[in-house]
C-alpha cells in the first residue's frame, strides 16, 4: 500500500515538474527594477508655436485637450518622448509636436536639448525626433512577433499633466487590437493624465509594447499605439528598410453587404476586396469581391485592422487569410513582397494649401494632406476638377483650370466622396457627398 502510495506521488510529481518544463518562464513584473530602465529612456516634450507673431508659454488652458480626441493644437504643448536608440532617435505623438517651430526636449538626467523632427505622420498620430547626442538609454521596441496578452501586467511611463519628470503609472492589459480613431491600439486600465501623449508601455520583460495617444473623455480607459506599428515606421522612413507589402484594397462591409453574402446570418464580419495590385503577391489567390474574414488567425472587421495586419508582417513569412467566397469559407496562403518604390509630388496651392501626393502601385495617394479640409492623409485620388488621375503628372495638369474652385473625387478606407470648394466673390462654400461604400 505504501509502494502505491510512494508510486503515485512520484507519478503526480513528475507530471507536474514535465509540464512545467514544457513552459516558458513567466518574468517577475518588478516595478521597480522596470520604473528604474524605463524612466532612463523617457524624456519631456516641448513643443513651441509662433501664433500671430507671438511666441506662447507653455501650459496653456487648452493643453487640457491634448489626449482628447478631435482636440486641436493650439498655441505650446507638453508630452512624453521616449529614446528608441541610443544614438538619438525620439518617438512621440505627432499631435504633440504638429506644426511646432522648435522642440525641446528634457532628458532624465536633467539635461534640456533642442531636438529636429525629422519624420510625423499624422494619421498614424506618430512623429519621430532627432537629438545630436549618442550613448543614451532606450528602450527597445517589441515587434509583431511580441506574444501580448489579456490581463497582462504594463507599467506606463510619461510627463503627467505636464508637470515635466516622469511619472510611473501601473496597468493590465485590457483589451487587444481595438479599432479607435481609425488606428488598431492597445487598451489599458492605467490612469494616465494629459501630458502622458508619447510616453511607453512596457511588459515584464522592459520592452516597449505601446505609445500613449489617447484617453475617452469619461476616463478611467487609456489607448496606445502598438510599438510593432511604430518599428514599421522606423525601419520604413528613418532606417529606410524594406517593409512587406500585400498591395490588397479593402472596404468596409455595409450591413446589406453582409446580408448578401450570407454572412450576417453566420454572425461572420470581414472586410471586402475592392482592388488588387497588378503586382501583389496575393493576385493568385484573391480575387475582386473576396470577403477577408481573418489573417493568421486573427479575426477583422475594418479595413484599419486589415492594414495593421499587413504593417506588420514579415517579408517572405507566409501569410493565411481566412475568406469568404461562394457561400464557403477558405483557406489561401501568399508571401509578401517588398513594399515597390514610390515616386512623391510637393503641390502649393492657394485653395489646397501645401499638399503632397506619392505615387503608389495603387495610385497617387496623399501622403501630406495640407489645411483646406478637402483631404486626408491616405486618401487615393480618384479626379480633381472632373479630370481622372492615375498618376502623379496629371496633378499639376489638373489644377491648372482651378479659378476660384475646387472640386476633388477621392476614396477614403474604401468610401468614395466627392467634395468641392469655391472661394469667389468675397464669399466660400463647401460641399460633400458620398457616392459609394459608406
Amino acid at each position: 500500500m505504501i509502494r502505491l502510495v510512494l508510486c503515485g506521488a512520484l507519478t503526480v510529481f513528475t507530471c507536474l515538474f514535465a509540464s512545467h518544463e514544457k513552459k516558458d518562464p513567466i518574468p517577475l513584473f518588478d516595478s521597480v527594477l522596470l520604473a528604474k530602465a524605463t524612466t532612463a529612456a523617457v524624456v519631456d516634450v516641448y513643443a513651441y508655436r509662433e501664433r500671430d507673431g507671438e511666441i506662447f508659454q507653455p501650459f496653456e488652458l487648452g493643453d487640457i485637450e491634448s489626449m482628447l480626441f478631435g482636440a486641436k493644437r493650439h498655441g505650446n504643448s507638453s508630452g512624453t518622448g521616449c529614446i528608441i536608440s541610443s544614438d538619438g532617435y525620439i518617438v512621440t505623438c505627432n499631435h504633440v509636436v504638429q506644426d511646432a517651430t522648435r522642440i525641446f526636449v528634457g532628458l532624465n538626467d536633467g539635461r534640456k536639448m533642442q531636438a529636429t523632427k525629422v519624420f510625423s505622420n499624422a494619421d498614424a498620430d506618430i512623429a519621430f525626433l532627432k537629438i545630436d547626442t549618442k550613448n543614451l538609454s532606450c528602450l527597445k521596441l517589441a515587434n509583431s512577433k511580441t506574444q501580448i496578452d489579456l490581463g497582462e501586467p504594463v507599467l506606463v511611463a510619461g510627463n503627467a499633466f505636464g508637470m515635466g519628470k516622469t511619472s510611473i503609472f501601473r496597468g493590465l492589459v485590457s483589451f487587444i487590437n481595438r479599432v479607435v480613431d481609425g488606428k488598431v491600439v492597445l487598451q489599458s486600465d492605467a490612469h494616465i493624465g494629459v501630458g502622458n501623449s508619447g510616453g511607453p508601455m512596457v511588459n515584464s520583460m522592459g520592452e516597449m509594447i505601446g505609445m500613449a495617444f489617447a484617453i475617452p473623455r469619461m476616463g478611467g480607459l487609456s489607448f496606445f499605439i502598438p510599438a510593432s506599428m511604430i518599428g514599421y515606421y522606423f525601419n520604413k522612413e528613418i532606417l529606410k528598410k524594406p517593409c512587406a507589402w500585400w498591395g490588397v484594397n479593402t472596404q468596409m462591409m455595409t450591413p446589406n453587404m453582409l446580408e448578401s453574402c450570407g454572412l450576417e446570418d453566420k454572425n461572420l464580419f470581414g472586410v471586402i476586396v475592392n482592388e488588387i495590385d497588378s503586382s501583389s503577391p496575393a493576385k493568385s489567390v484573391l480575387k475582386h469581391g473576396d470577403v477577408i474574414v481573418e489573417a493568421n488567425g486573427q479575426k477583422l472587421s475594418t479595413p484599419e485592422e486589415l492594414d495593421f495586419f499587413e504593417k506588420t508582417s514579415s517579408l517572405e513569412e507566409e501569410v493565411t487569410l481566412k475568406i469568404w467566397r461562394e457561400n464557403s469559407l477558405q483557406d489561401v496562403r501568399f508571401i509578401p513582397i517588398k513594399e515597390p518604390k514610390s515616386s512623391t509630388q510637393e503641390v502649393d496651392n492657394k485653395l489646397l494649401g501645401n499638399v503632397q501626393f506619392e505615387q503608389t502601385p495603387n495610385g497617387v495617394i496623399v501622403k501630406q494632406a495640407g489645411n483646406s479640409g478637402l483631404f486626408q492623409e491616405g486618401d487615393k485620388v480618384i479626379a480633381l476638377n472632373k479630370k481622372k488621375i492615375k498618376k502623379l503628372r496629371e496633378i499639376e495638369k489638373a489644377l491648372k483650370s482651378t479659378d476660384g474652385a475646387l472640386s476633388v473625387t477621392v476614396d477614403r478606407k474604401g468610401v468614395k466622396i466627392s467634395q468641392s470648394f469655391s472661394n469667389r466673390d468675397g464669399g466660400s462654400f463647401f460641399s460633400q457627398s458620398i457616392i459609394s461604400g459608406g
